[in-house]
């Protein structure tokens, strides 16, 4: 009697020993690209985790102050009789913690970033991991709020946080992302042209 099936053949023991040693030397050779592609997504994702938090603070006390006539500050400016004004950031700040939005030391936190460690005392634009844009209740949603400070509008910098590997940006209406394409700092449809003339960083 014929079979209809043939016994399939198994590996042979050399062809198996050649298939763990071509998996063993791929992995030795990606391991390292991805280790450093995960120390950059954590390193720069915190910030992202941040300024989302920073971003739902400022937003918080901005319709506060919008909506009711609070003592806070309409998005990064200060609203006066209808009329907005650019404050210092240590107005900014104050208002955040003076009307318990943050406390100093959540905002120390959410301002930090390697290279950039503030202290409660001490919260300069020379210091802190954002830059922050002028933004008021008119400004689209669009208009970028915050950037990490490596950022220029020309492109970015070697200074800390990240230097050159990418930058974190979050806007008004609570988008924000990871950059890490070198035209990601000029494109206009992250930093609309506004953005940038009408509404300066500080």
């Amino acid at each position: 009697m014929k079979l209809l099936f043939k016994k399939a053949s198994g590996f042979t023991r050399l062809e198996l020993l050649v298939c763990l040693l071509v998996i063993g030397v791929l992995a030795v050779l990606a391991i390292p690209r991805l280790a450093s592609m995960a120390g950059i997504g954590r390193s720069v994702g915190g910030p992202l985790g941040n300024a989302r938090q920073l971003q739902l603070a400022i937003q918080t006390m901005s319709l506060d102050t919008y909506s009711s006539g609070g003592n806070g500050m309409e998005w990064t400016m200060l609203a006066s009789h209808g009329k907005v004004t650019p404050v210092s950031l240590e107005t900014f700040f104050r208002a955040l913690v003076d009307n318990h939005y943050l406390t100093r030391a959540d905002l120390v936190k959410l301002l930090t970033a390697p290279g950039k460690e503030p202290t409660e005392s001490d919260l300069t634009a020379r210091n802190i991991a954002f830059k922050f844009f002028q933004v008021d209740e008119d400004s689209p949603a669009d208009q970028p709020l915050m950037v990490t400070a490596n950022w220029q509008p020309t492109g970015l910098t070697d200074d800390a946080p990240y230097g050159k590997k990418g930058f974190v940006v979050f806007d008004k209406g609570g988008k924000g992302g990871i950059y890490k394409r070198p035209g990601d700092a000029t494109d206009p449809k992250i930093f609309p042209s506004g953005s940038k003339d009408g509404h300066p960083y500080r």
